[in-house]
């Protein structure tokens, strides 16, 4: 009996102590990351998202400032990277036709992403 009281002190003020470790001493701190600080695939998806969200949305400006996050010399670039790069790996349709669209309608439409401006290639 004397050994199970012990252990459950034992539990009791392990777990208080990780608590008060854990949210006074050592608290998780959250940091934003900035687009461009991402990891290249990690930039690549920001470009898919951002690509979906003007799909959904419509609001070309949005779509342009979200690229422009990415601090590239020309916002476009990456976009019309991704694109041709999937367009390569003959991925899905469906996910290189948002990315075809949104670099349409910024001004930027090379011959590989012509199929995928029409509809279904």
């Amino acid at each position: 009996m004397k050994r199970g009281y012990w252990l459950a002190i034992g539990i009791v003020v392990g777990v208080g102590l990780g608590f008060l470790i854990g949210w006074k001493f050592w608290p998780i701190k959250y940091y934003d990351t900035a687009p461009a600080a991402l990891r290249a695939d990690y930039k690549g998806e920001y470009v898919n998202l951002v690509a979906l969200a003007y799909a959904s949305e419509g609001d070309l400006g949005r779509a342009r400032l979200r690229l422009a996050r990415l601090n590239s010399q020309d916002p476009v670039a990456p976009l019309v990277m991704l694109t041709e790069s999937l367009i390569a790996k003959e991925s899905p349709v469906a996910n290189i036709i948002p990315l075809a669209q949104l670099a349409r309608d910024l001004g930027v439409a090379t011959p590989l992403m012509a199929p995928y401006l029409g509809g279904a290639p």
